[in-house]
């Protein structure tokens, strides 16, 4: 790890020098200071990922999360339009959010990104215990998701990891040499647009006559069906069933496209983010509001790629910068506590950098340690 902290370091027009030098960096400073030091830079930044104050109304052990909501909104507003700017074409916003100011937060990131670029609200279980002491008990929060550019970004997102039971279902009966496949419907609804050549008789091997079921019609035109089935890409089962098409894993994407209920045994809770801090840091109070890395890690890997420059000017706890670090990308992440800096920002990182953290999405990414970081204290 590199301190930048001679007196220079501490000045705005370090930042730009040293993300252009292509350094990750931590900022002891509020949002603030960070996107003014960074007010005209290139837009570089592929994924910006942030927690911010949700203005609960409440007083923390490490932070005071109580604003008058127009202050809170004016200042997430001024944040989120320059953090917008620092955005790659391709590149896209995250926010942790809870119903505290759910419906501010959506309708001001409607107006600083378009709502056109809208992605998703992701709902993240954050709990999978109920707390009987409320009338109702909130067992979850947000993400919204915006985009810098909907379609340049939807081009280049990258799917889910597909899971065991997905991959299961790629079989390989017939030993078929180009390895395991499973089949899919070879009819689809008739209407307007369908050829005459997609409506014909199929003879399987058994000698039975096949048509689609009224209302539908086949998939492709004759031609193409007989083609298919000279290059052996359709399935008989046993040579009396309705033809189907065989598609090999081989040759397919079979990743899951991800959807917008994120459940806790996936992808961690408060709870187990706070066992991951205490096991760090047993000697203190843990942090109140923790994000577990493997929801930060299912962002990053939707959302960039190895190399890319993750931002986050809330930096609390660490944890987008240490998943960060984990998974190869860069990072510009701010903490304005000083304590909360002191006491874990700083202190996990260089626990992640040294190989010492072995909790989180450490195990999956058989993580051992590495890379560095340049700290600027304001």
């Amino acid at each position: 790890m590199t301190e930048a902290q001679p007196a220079q370091s501490q000045q705005p027009s370090r930042l730009p020098e040293l993300l252009r030098a292509g350094h990750s960096l931590l900022v002891r400073s509020d949002a603030s200071y960070v996107l003014s030091a960074l007010g005209g830079f290139e837009a570089v930044a592929r994924l910006v990922l942030i927690d911010p104050p949700y203005n609960r109304r409440t007083k923390f052990h490490h932070y005071d999360d109580s604003q008058h909501r127009a202050t809170w909104l004016s200042d997430l507003r001024e944040h989120c339009s320059a953090l917008r700017d620092l955005l790659a074409d391709d590149g896209s916003l995250w926010m942790h959010i809870d119903d505290a100011e759910m419906a501010a937060a959506r309708g001001m990131l409607d107006e600083v990104f378009g709502s056109d670029n809208f992605i998703a609200t992701v709902v993240w279980q954050k709990s999978v215990s109920r707390d009987n002491r409320m009338p109702v008990s909130t067992t979850h929060e947000y993400v919204l998701a915006f985009a810098k550019n909907k379609r340049t970004w939807a081009a280049k997102r990258h799917k889910l990891p597909a899971t065991a039971q997905q991959l299961a279902r790629y079989t390989n009966p017939d030993c078929d040499p180009r390895g395991p496949w499973m089949s899919g419907d070879l009819t689809a609804k008739a209407g307007p647009g369908r050829r005459a050549a997609q409506f014909y008789e199929i003879v399987t091997p058994s000698g039975r006559r096949v048509a689609p079921s009224p209302g539908t019609a086949w998939r492709f035109t004759r031609e193409r069906f007989d083609e298919l089935l000279a290059d052996g890409r359709i399935d008989f089962g046993t040579g009396n069933k309705m033809p189907r098409l065989k598609r090999f894993l081989s040759e397919v994407d079979a990743g899951l496209v991800p959807d917008t209920w994120w459940s806790g045994d996936v992808v961690g809770t408060t709870d187990s983010a706070k066992r991951h801090l205490k096991s760090l840091f047993p000697g203190l109070v843990p942090f109140e509001t923790p994000k577990p890395e493997e929801i930060a890690g299912r962002i990053l890997h939707i959302a960039t790629d190895p190399g890319d420059l993750v931002v986050d000017v809330y930096g609390g706890s660490g944890t987008t910068a240490a998943v960060a670090l984990k998974m190869g990308r860069r990072f510009l992440t701010s903490e304005r506590e000083q304590r909360t800096f002191e006491e874990f920002t700083r202190p996990r990182l260089n626990l992640v950098v040294a190989g010492d953290d072995p909790g989180g999405i450490t195990s999956h990414l058989s993580w051992r340690g590495g890379g560095e970081f340049t700290v600027l204290e304001q």
